[in-house]
């Protein structure tokens, strides 16, 4: 076989990064070289999966993955995203791209779908260009709204115009950038876009990693676009499981997976345990970095862990409760476990809406008391149809 050079380009974001890291460790495991430009917290992770790490040198320099890059937690407005990593810190992407670049001859540029201005070194000197959209597209279409704000493209005449109307209203906030962005196409000596989703649609191809039916694709297909898949490697954080409980307690194990980054999750974590306490379950919480240090008061059959990997639990369990985090849902599913979603931002509204689509589960909002919340999960776990 051929054997190959790649540059991959992401941060640590959490969910993104087993699908991104998933796909470099199986070009590694095939015998091609690959390098992962990246923040210097994920050095060792990286290291891991047999390729080399090139730390950022400006901006993406946390050396520790529970420290907060991406503020939006307490944000309606899509606009920390755009400020603190797709845009704001472009010009760094793309100079510390380049330098990758330059420095060995590569075949193929993938980027994390957050990270775009690395493509526009790589158009420059004429490497293919890849983008990993590590969650459902979230591009306005024809037929679609933008994602990340939950919303299912209409149907009716109303709901179509609807569509327009905040498809407009996106394109406006992101061309807000469109300055920014030719400036440095222009430096590139690159042409100019007209629009800043010329950035995705101009990649070679764009990988979304999920499966078709659980998304909206656009219509017309654009031509660089391909459903893979997802990809369902667990977190390289580390833990273990072991059943804590007797091998012949047969109540249901509900799991309580919310985000690995901080997404201000300590309450409805807490509500979460609230309900479960009065139910006739096993709960295991799993409280990821960005949660690993809170103090909770558990009920005594709910179990507290830093991490657990979803495949050596998920086999076990009988229903998830979780944030709606992609890469969690897909886990879930999977394992043809009924999940109740409680989504806080992101994605993680565009996953609700599908799961409550296909009948795969429920979702209730963030600050749904624990009464809703166990009733909910008593459905989940008691109704076959789910």
């Amino acid at each position: 076989m051929d054997k190959k050079q790649f540059l991959f380009v992401t941060w640590e974001g959490g969910g993104n990064l087993p699908p991104v890291l998933g796909v470099a460790r199986r070009l590694a495991d095939r015998g091609h070289r690959v390098r992962v430009l990246t923040e210097p917290c994920l050095e060792e992770t990286v290291e891991r999966l047999g390729a080399s790490c090139i730390p950022f040198r400006r901006h993406f320099t946390r050396s520790d993955r529970a420290e907060v890059l991406l503020k939006d937690y307490d944000s309606k407005s899509p606009k920390p995203a755009l400020d603190s990593l797709l845009f704001g810190p472009m010009a760094i992407t793309a100079e510390e791209t380049q330098a990758a670049l330059e420095a060995e001859p590569t075949d193929v540029l993938l980027t994390d779908c957050l990270m775009p201005g690395a493509i526009i070194p790589a158009e420059a000197m004429g490497v293919p260009t890849v983008i990993l959209n590590h969650m459902p597209e979230h591009l306005p279409g024809p037929n679609r709204p933008p994602g990340v704000m939950g919303i299912a493209p209409g149907t009716s005449l109303p709901g179509k115009w609807r569509d327009r109307l905040i498809s407009r209203l996106f394109r406006w906030q992101m061309n807000r950038y469109l300055p920014l962005v030719n400036g440095l196409r222009r430096h590139y000596g690159l042409e100019p876009l007209g629009d800043v989703l010329e950035l995705y649609h101009g990649a070679d191809r764009r990988f979304i990693q999920t499966c078709r039916g659980f998304d909206y694709p656009i219509e017309p297909a654009p031509e660089n676009v391909r459903y893979t898949g997802p990809v369902l490697d667990d977190p390289d954080y580390p833990g273990g499981w072991q059943n804590p409980w007797p091998e012949d307690d047969d109540r249901p194990l509900v799991v309580v997976s919310f985000s690995t980054t901080f997404q201000n999750q300590r309450e409805v974590m807490e509500r979460c345990m609230e309900a479960l306490a009065e139910l006739p379950v096993r709960a295991l919480v799993t409280l990821g970095p960005a949660m690993a240090k809170a103090h909770f008061s558990p009920s005594e059959h709910v179990r507290l862990e830093s991490f657990v990997p979803h495949s050596q639990v998920f086999p076990q369990a009988d229903l998830v409760i979780t944030h709606g985090g992609h890469g969690t849902l897909m886990r879930a599913l999977a394992h043809e476990l009924p999940v109740l979603c409680v989504p806080m931002g992101r994605d993680q509204h565009d996953n609700a809406i599908q799961v409550l689509r296909s009948g795969l589960g429920l979702k209730v909002s963030p600050k749904s008391s624990p009464a809703q919340i166990r009733r909910d999960a008593q459905r989940l776990a008691t109704e076959k149809a789910f």
